[in-house]
């Protein structure tokens, strides 16, 4: 008498965890050009080359993350709450999903007391786990939609190695390098224009972060709103209509107080709205999410898209805007 031998479904399915890993390698390295995340706005690298190639400051900026970024970790570990699957677990949810989408390790996040700051931040170097700090503010008045933005822009941040360049930024504009002793004599030694290549490339790695929660979200809609509601203060309910403020550009182009602009490490949000539009119009957003992609679509090529948002992201070209 012959005995049916039973079956198992799961026979035919292939569970070898090295070919996991060899497919999720090929999609993230369809993702990279010449070593850089192919939505990398084009401007936020070569400022950084540039920056590198000032003699000296790019050791001293690492050597100085490579002591403030542990430190920082330790001090939000015992100041602060720690995001986790069993405490925040829904920002938890958030952050393993913009990680898994960018390719990136999962950072560790922490919430901060921070009543009435709208503020996150990446704090990474290459000597150690990045970190994402976020104040409580931003977890109260935002959406869950535009809390994701938010992390995946931070997680854009670490995903394009902006780490010390943040950083440098941070011990610039003062926040930072108290807590270092003898940081702030030696910063007064470097030069204005060590300073302002800093705070170019600051504005510009913001586009490639913004890029980053957009492809994270799948959407622009909830970046667009959380630059809004940063801009007003977080605040709550549908007070604000994104087309009405970014009408503001056309006076922030047509006047020189623009110009103060210079100045800040990031650009007015209305300049970062309008590059993600042109962002949603690029032949690199749909390589992300090509199930959006549409028939007969005509998109920007990413030289075009970069050459765009220069257009609207330049304080000294500041151009009209006009519809594609």
């Amino acid at each position: 008498m012959m005995i049916n031998e039973q079956i198992n479904p799961t026979d035919d399915v292939d569970i070898s965890f090295s070919k996991y890993v060899a497919a999720r390698n090929i999609r993230y390295d369809s993702h990279m050009e010449g070593g850089i995340p192919d939505y990398a706005y084009a401007l936020d690298y070569s400022l950084r080359q540039k920056i590198r190639a000032i003699p000296g400051a790019y050791p001293f900026f690492k050597a100085m993350s490579s002591t403030y970024v542990p430190l920082q970790k330790q001090l939000h570990n015992m100041k602060s709450v720690k995001v986790s699957s069993n405490q925040f677990p829904k920002l938890h949810a958030m952050l393993c999903d913009c990680a898994n989408t960018l390719g990136i390790g999962i950072p560790t996040m922490f919430v901060v007391d921070g009543i009435g700051v709208m503020n996150a931040m990446a704090l990474t170097c290459e000597d150690a786990e990045p970190l994402i700090i976020m104040f409580s503010a931003m977890v109260e008045r935002l959406t869950d939609a535009e809390m994701k933005a938010i992390i995946g822009h931070e997680c854009g941040h670490i995903h394009n190695n902006h780490g010390i360049y943040n950083m440098a930024v941070e011990f610039i504009k003062g926040t930072a390098s108290a807590l270092i002793p003898g940081v702030g004599q030696i910063l007064a030694l470097l030069s204005v224009p060590v300073f302002h290549a800093l705070q170019v490339w600051s504005r510009a790695g913001e586009v490639t972060a913004d890029r980053a929660g957009i492809i994270c979200c799948g959407e622009h809609e909830s970046t667009e709103r959380g630059d809004a509601k940063l801009t007003a203060g977080g605040i709550m309910g549908a007070e604000i209509n994104i087309d009405e403020f970014v009408r503001q550009y056309d006076m922030l182009r047509s006047t020189p107080v623009r110009m103060m602009e210079w100045l800040d490490t990031h650009p007015a949000a209305v300049r970062r709205i309008l590059a993600d539009r042109e962002f949603m119009k690029s032949e690199v957003y749909y390589k992300w999410h090509p199930e959006q992609k549409q028939p007969n679509m005509k998109l920007y090529t990413k030289k075009e898209l970069d050459e765009q948002c220069d257009r609207f992201i330049s304080v000294t070209k500041s151009e009209k805007r006009r519809d594609r």
